[in-house]
């Protein structure tokens, strides 16, 4: 029994099946501890947390099996991974547990007759266990480059099928090592489930053959750092794709752009966690440093592909791969809802034009993260935003109170 914690990643227990159906585990749900919920990314506990955690005393939550979401485990024999939601023991739900606040973002765009559907892809680089040396070479989109990690790539495939993630692209990119990997688009919980799955599934395939997959955002100076771009799709009751014949000029389409960008400099900090996410936010390397967006057109942060009925839809492109699938969705979820419900309606002119300065560092982005508007507390909820930005300035304190190899170099 599975759930992301605040970095994204999976946490959890095996548990005997007779155990998950016991009537008080359907009914209630199987303890754990809210310290989870409250570690940064070695498992150290953030002590700044007023009420979860060591402060709080590490007090029980209750994680209640989602069984639709049951698939067996490749490489686990005779073991089934099911994932989860998060609730007080009060009943009520985790209002910071990642896959709540994901829930919580979709409910308001539904309030608004909008599903969303969405697809992650994720640029991961592959090393060779216990070390930095890269696993092969750097030709962009080389069936050479394959080759060399064709093992590798079997056993992902296998893995992704069984758990049945809709891995349908693989293919190297412009540094060694670097691979991205693409899935088809799922609706709102069941994509960033998926996500999760698939960079589980990556870092288990790459085990089996004596490499590691990382999702770092820049692992390796001066080459290309890894993305996670997300494709996603707006759908109303009626089951028709709302950008299926909208042009730039489309009121709706000028609300959901605008909702993304005017957002997109507090949300960063959620896009860009981490202190080595900036590092890949640099130019020369393909990534959006500007709140801009535009038609099929890769420099901007937020790329319109307005393909017809089925296919139209807008790609995100700020985020790394070290972002949290959950969060980032809820993050978009809460932009277009913010959007859509505004008083304002943007021209076209405003939308084409808009080029706006974007969070440089972990510090800057929890800055604007501070200075959000009211708006995304009442779609994320206003705990968890105060929450998460202290998880994140943890995160800031802990690399201020370190000192790295190029600093003793450059100025020892």
């Amino acid at each position: 029994m599975l759930f992301p914690d605040l970095q994204g990643n999976l946490r959890g227990k095996m548990v005997d099946r007779t155990v998950v159906d016991s009537a008080a585990a359907r009914a209630e749900g199987l303890p754990t501890t809210d310290l989870l919920l409250a570690v940064d990314p070695r498992d150290e506990p953030i002590t700044t947390l007023p009420d979860m955690g060591l402060e709080g005393g590490a007090k029980d939550l209750l994680l209640r099996a989602d069984m639709s979401t049951m698939r067996p485990v490749p490489w686990f024999p005779r073991c089934q991974l099911v994932l989860g939601d998060l609730y007080e023991t009060d009943g009520g739900p985790c209002e910071v547990a990642p896959r709540q606040v994901l829930q919580r973002a979709l409910g308001t765009l539904e309030e608004v007759g909008i599903r969303v559907m969405a697809a992650f892809e994720f640029e991961f680089r592959l090393f060779r266990a216990d070390s930095w040396e890269p696993a092969a070479t750097g030709l962009s989109y080389s069936p050479s480059t394959l080759s060399e990690v064709a093992d590798f790539v079997e056993t992902l495939r296998r893995y992704a099928d069984c758990l049945q993630l809709g891995l349908n692209v693989v293919h190297s990119e412009g540094a060694p090592g670097l691979l991205e990997v693409n899935v088809g688009p799922q609706d709102g919980v069941w994509a960033a489930d998926t996500a999760a799955l698939l960079r589980l599934a990556a870092s288990e395939a790459a085990r089996a053959h004596g490499m590691r997959a990382s999702f770092m955002a820049k692992p390796t100076a001066h080459e290309e750092g890894s993305s996670a771009h997300v494709h996603f799709s707006m759908w109303d009751g009626a089951g028709e794709n709302v950008l299926g014949r909208a042009t730039p000029d489309d009121e709706l389409y000028r609300r959901a752009a605008w909702g993304v960008l005017a957002n997109l400099p507090a949300l960063s900090l959620i896009y860009n966690p981490t202190i080595n996410s900036y590092k890949r936010l640099v130019p020369g390397y393909f990534a959006p440093l500007s709140a801009s967006c535009g038609v099929d057109d890769r420099s901007f942060a937020l790329r319109a592909l307005l393909r017809g009925s089925s296919a139209s839809r807008f790609e995100l492109r700020r985020p790394g791969a070290d972002c949290n699938p959950y969060l980032t969705l809820a993050a978009i979820a809460a932009s277009l809802h913010l959007g859509l419900t505004a008083e304002h309606v943007p021209e076209r002119g405003q939308v084409d034009r808009h080029d706006g300065a974007l969070p440089t560092s972990l510090e800057g982005a929890v800055s604007e993260f501070r200075r959000r508007g009211p708006g995304l507390d009442g779609v994320l909820g206003p705990r968890f935003c105060d929450h998460y930005v202290r998880s994140r300035e943890w995160e800031l304190r802990a690399w201020q109170n370190s000192v790295s190899d190029w600093e003793r170099e450059r100025y020892g």
